[in-house]
Formats: C-alpha cells, structure tokens, sequence
C-alpha cells in the first residue's frame, strides 16, 4: 500500500508541477505571451511526460519484486528474475545482483554458478561488472585448488572490475592455504588508495600475516602510520558505508580481526585465520 501511496502522489505532483509551470507565463507575462513561451518552450512537456512514464513503468516492472521484497518471500524474488533473466534473457547489472543477493539470504550460493556461466556467455560487460560478486559466492561454495585457478585467470583479466579486492581475496585463499609467499606477491600488486580505508587496513593486516617475523616491523610501522592518519571512529564510518557489498560481508570477520589488529589492545599481533 505505502508503494502505491508514493506512486499516486508522485504522478498528482508531476501534474500539480506542469500546470503551475503551464499557466506561469500568464501570471508573470500576458496571456499574448503564452504562445511565444511555448514555442520556445515546446520540449517541457515532453520532458515532464517522458518523466512520468518512464518511472510509472519502472514501478509496474518492478512492482512483484517490490512487493515480494517487502514481504520478505525471497523465494518468489528469486523466482521472478530466473525466469527475466534465463527465459526472457533481461540480463542487467541490477537483476544480476538482486539475484545474488537473494542466492546468498536463501543460503543456495552454488546456484551463482550457473548464473555465471550464463552472464558470461552472453553479457560479458556486465559479468565484468559483477565478478566480485560472482568469485565472494565461489569462495563459500568451491574448493581451494580450483579457487586457486579460478583466481590466477581473474587476476590476469584486467577488464574485471574491483581488481583490488579480487587480489586481496585471492590472497585470502593462498594465505589459508599458507602459501604465503605467492600471497605477498598477489598483494604487492594492489593499487590501494588512502580514499580506501577498509581496502587499505585489510591489505596491511594479510601483509602482516603473510611476511616473515623480519618483515612484519616494517608492516607495523604502515599500520601505525594508518591509525594515525585513520582514527577508530572515522574507519568504522567508512565501513558501515561499505558494509552492504557482498566481498565486505564476506570477509566481515577478517575485517574486524584486522580492526583489533589495527586499533585494540593486541595491536602488535595478529590472528592467523
């Protein structure tokens, strides 16, 4: 009911807005002026009604996830964009990470998948766009030597989008395999950006457990730099600005071992995982 309230009051203020916009001109000018100003004017309407269209459209698309989402029925969610996205082959970033999302409530990763294979296949832009996604699902569901080839094509595939975090979670798989030295080579290869922080702490934590005991003064020494520049308070509102992404849930507990590491009392050890 509130979405059809927003809908209704929506179209009654695109309305109330043209008209006041439509008689304007008689109120500021004369009424000899109104066919001048709209002649110059003549693409307002088609603006305001595209407008009004385009989002009336967007709701009644969307109106049985709307709903189903509201309800929590992710079942009926996943449903509705299988059969968009196999059967009428509505292949979007947005329907492609709905549906991820809902796989991960429901608890059924492994079907991401065949979602993969598909959007690979036949929406290259948009697996590209949502791989990190699809390699956070891979990492719950498969095995680690076929994550470990998984991973050496995706960091080659520089097209990929979030190169960053796709490194730092290969190098979560080698470090859990302790292969650390070829993690420390995968890690050296992020562009990390001090716009970054969780990117940032989360690289120096797998740093400082992949680097023998001779090399991890020099890590401490970066994380003191970080702590310094990067208070307790100002990394935790950057995380809760990052906290709905799939690959920062995924690695939440890593994240927060790294925040202990980092800020708490234990700040010169760090847990191996």
């Amino acid at each position: 009911m509130k979405y059809k309230l927003i809908i209704i009051f929506f179209n009654i203020f695109m309305i109330f807005s043209f008209l006041t916009l439509f008689f304007l001109p008689i109120v500021i000018f004369d009424f000899a002026y109104i066919t001048e100003f709209w002649l110059n004017y003549w693409f307002l309407p088609i603006i305001f009604f595209i407008t009004i269209l385009t989002i009336n459209f967007f709701f009644i698309f969307n109106w049985s996830i709307i709903h189903y989402t509201k309800t929590g029925n992710w079942d009926a969610v996943v449903n509705v964009l299988e059969k968009r996205i196999y059967e009428r082959r509505f292949i979007t970033y947005s329907n492609v990470k709905l549906l991820v999302y809902s796989y991960f409530l429901l608890g059924k990763e492994y079907r991401t998948k065949a979602l993969e294979k598909y959007v690979r296949e036949r929406r290259k832009s948009i697996y590209n766009k949502a791989f990190l996604m699809f390699c956070c699902a891979n990492l719950i569901s498969d095995s680690s030597n076929n994550l470990k080839t998984y991973f050496e094509g995706a960091v080659n595939n520089k097209s990929l989008k979030g190169r960053d975090w796709i490194f730092i979670n290969y190098a979560f798989v080698l470090i859990s395999e302790r292969e650390f030295d070829k993690a420390l080579g995968a890690l050296k290869k992020i562009e990390k950006s001090k716009n970054e922080p969780v990117l940032e702490l989360t690289w120096l934590y797998f740093m400082y457990i992949a680097s023998r005991h001779e090399d991890q003064k020099n890590i401490d020494h970066l994380r003191i730099n970080f702590v310094r520049r990067i208070d307790a308070a100002k990394f935790e509102k950057k995380l809760d600005v990052e906290k709905g992404d799939i690959h920062i849930l995924f690695l939440s507990k890593i994240i927060n071992q790294a925040k202990e590491w980092a800020y708490g009392s234990r700040s010169n050890t760090a847990q191996a995982f």
